[in-house]
């Protein structure tokens, strides 16, 4: 019996340990993100809008491969190299529960999970931030909290809201994780 408790309280810490590993570094970047949004938002910042997905990925998670010395790719260049990608893995659409769920967990446990719209479809990148789901009137279901950019509008441009606050058709969103 005591085996077995002790086997269940290193569970519970090895889970609360990547839960907080994930805030701790969304915490240590939320003034920058902040301020990224912000700036995209007052359109203050050449191509903070353009490249926001790129830079926020390399920034919380090391992800470099969408930035060189000279540029960063947008948004519907980043989506294209996804889709061909073999280092990212896709979830699913925005419109199942099931994913959305899922998406919220990986995204919570540390993982880089984002929600892309393609080209085709006014091309849009969002970050899923960890936390606990809200509910969306707009989709009519529960949806992670996500931090993103809108080149069609900028100041709509969100911090730590509902991913429906940045794609209006859930069916024309796609999630994505890199494990």
């Amino acid at each position: 019996m005591l085996e077995r408790a002790a086997a269940l309280g290193a569970a519970v810490l090895v889970s609360a340990g990547s839960v907080a590993a994930a805030g701790t570094t969304w915490d240590k970047n939320a003034d920058w993100l902040r301020g990224q949004i912000d700036a995209c938002a007052r359109r203050t910042g050449g191509f903070v809008c353009s490249y926001f997905p790129a830079r926020a990925l390399n920034q919380l998670f090391g992800i470099g491969d969408f930035c060189d010395a000279e540029h960063c790719l947008r948004a519907h260049e980043i989506a294209d190299q996804i889709a061909k990608d073999g280092q990212w893995t896709a979830l699913g659409k925005a419109s199942d529960q099931a994913i959305l769920n899922q998406a919220q967990e990986m995204a919570t446990g540390g993982l880089p999970v984002i929600a892309v719209q393609t080209a085709a479809d006014k091309g849009m990148i969002a970050i899923v931030m960890p936390g606990k789901p809200v509910t969306s009137q707009s989709w009519g279901r529960k949806v992670p909290l996500a931090v993103g950019a809108r080149l069609d509008r900028p100041e709509a441009s969100v911090y730590s809201q509902g991913l429906s606050y940045l794609f209006s058709d859930p069916s024309k969103v796609m999630l994505y994780v890199q494990k």
